[in-house]
């Protein structure tokens, strides 16, 4: 059974008509064996169904499965958690652009802007510059939040301008292990590098992003 109603189908199809370039939805799946502190994986059937219902309406959309065990992508991107989608033109070996969860509700919407960012020609400039270490952003999001995804798009725009910045999209009700880790109280939330002192709370502006990555990475230098 689709997860996508045939209203949803037909009002995506001239969205992914769009695409220039085809686009590789990579899943990263794990195995549902239960490990004290850390989260299980999040809903990683829906989250294959919904892509492989989006990749039936376009020529240009592949999804693959790949489970993270045994993988090297995945261990040199430090990808650890199930489902994380990783978003790249075909042929790319980019793992730079990721949403871990299930991309539903107002996050569908995150889904579909961030396949038309990278399947078609629009150009990214590089707003942050040089950095000598990547930097992680972790946008905590939730499906029932209309200012999330803005969040999540602007880490993205970033990340294709400087392939050293990762930004992923965080399903928080998915991973409350993460979620407390990092003291999530609201969305949007995004963490820079990894530690909770540095957050950008709520859909800022793109320039306070850039200040706070340009700020963590001249500490973490």
């Amino acid at each position: 059974m689709s997860l996508l109603t045939d209203d949803v189908k037909n009002k995506v199809r001239p969205l992914l008509a769009e695409l220039m370039h085809e686009v590789e939805l990579k899943v990263y799946t794990g195995s549902s064996l239960v490990i004290p502190g850390q989260d299980q994986p999040g809903h990683q059937r829906e989250t294959l169904a919904m892509l492989r219902d989006l990749a039936e309406l376009s020529d240009k959309l592949t999804v693959t499965e790949t489970p993270i065990a045994g993988d090297d992508e995945a261990k040199a991107a430090g990808i650890t958690r199930a489902p994380t989608t990783v978003f790249r033109r075909k042929g790319e070996t980019r793992t730079n652009l990721r949403f871990l969860g299930l991309p539903s509700g107002y996050e569908f919407t995150t889904l579909l802007e961030v396949i038309r960012m990278v399947g078609t020609d629009q150009a990214f400039d590089d707003q942050v510059g040089e950095l000598s270490d990547p930097v992680l952003l972790q946008t905590f999001v939730t499906p029932t939040c209309p200012h999330c995804p803005r969040s999540v798009l602007t880490t993205y725009a970033l990340a294709l301008g400087n392939e050293r910045i990762v930004a992923e999209g965080v399903e928080a009700t998915e991973f409350p292990t993460l979620s407390q880790r990092y003291r999530i109280a609201g969305v949007p939330d995004t963490i820079i590098g990894g530690d909770p002192s540095k957050r950008v709370l709520g859909a800022q502006p793109l320039q306070q992003f850039v200040e706070a990555i340009r700020s963590a990475a001249a500490v973490a230098a």
